[in-house]
């Protein structure tokens, strides 16, 4: 959706109180408003609702935020260090272009350790435990009905959190989710898909009745097949608009200052 004639909706932060503006912990206050920024505009990358190469004002964002323009250019930074910005010195800040190198590097350790995850939790499955994994995969089939896609991809990241969780692993599933941020990209603008969100649906199906069925290899290779449809998700995504991604982190030049904020 794109943003409106009188820009992004203000992001509701704390109000400032006497204490936050005396000296002494002014520096405190200001790294946790570059944070709070971060996560924000992290999220809206993330999720698509900057599309790629959208430019990204220093003063426009602090007016969003209501803050100094300090700690917008410490969130741009640490962005920058993600690969979720690219800024161009004595020119302008843009939302990366996804990159295929981090995605498909993301892609192939989160196949190698699902995989091994859904592996484990067939051997490690109890009665409880089949029962939440079908509920959420019920949840999930509710939310494709309302066509609610941040629900839908809120459950899809709970049935995968719950298969490390049931495998013995529940820790190891913040490793995965700290290193897949490009692929998560490519997975929103995919849910805008209706026959994608369809096709989701019926392979998590196939691995949580594997799971419950105590069939590993089915379950490993039904994991596999699902996880490898990034692939061809990739390609489609191209075809419909190649300027959203790049072959490397490095990017392909600077697009030009007019290329505004777009909300997805």
């Amino acid at each position: 959706m794109k943003a409106g004639k009188s820009g992004p909706r203000r992001a509701q932060l704390p109000p400032v109180s006497r204490s936050d503006q005396a000296p002494s912990v002014a520096p405190m206050r200001r790294q946790t408003m570059g944070v709070q920024v971060h996560a924000l505009l992290r999220r809206e990358i993330i999720t698509g609702h900057l599309l790629p190469r959208t430019m990204l004002s220093e003063q426009e964002l602090s007016q969003r935020f209501g803050t100094s323009r300090t700690p917008v250019r410490e969130a741009l930074i640490k962005l920058a260090e993600e690969n979720l910005v690219t800024t161009y010195p004595q020119y302008a800040s843009f939302v990366a272009p996804i990159s295929l190198a981090d995605v498909f590097d993301n892609q192939f350790v989160r196949e190698a350790i699902e995989c091994a995850a859904v592996e484990r939790a067939v051997e490690r499955i109890e009665p409880a435990q089949a029962k939440a994994l079908t509920a959420i995969l019920d949840r999930q089939r509710l939310m494709h009905r309302a066509a609610d896609d941040e629900s839908f991809f809120q459950a899809d990241e709970r049935m995968h959190a719950q298969i490390m969780a049931v495998a013995g692993h529940a820790n190891a599933w913040r490793m995965v989710e700290n290193l897949k941020a490009q692929l998560d990209r490519v997975r929103h603008l995919n849910l805008r898909q209706t026959r994608k969100r369809s096709a989701i649906l019926a392979e998590h199906g196939i691995i949580i009745d594997r799971i419950i069925a105590r069939d590993a290899a089915g379950a490993v290779e039904a994991m596999r097949v699902h996880l490898r449809g990034l692939f061809r998700s990739v390609e489609i995504l191209q075809n419909e608009n190649a300027t959203y991604f790049t072959e490397d982190t490095g990017g392909t030049g600077p697009p030009s200052r007019t290329t505004k904020g777009a909300a997805a």
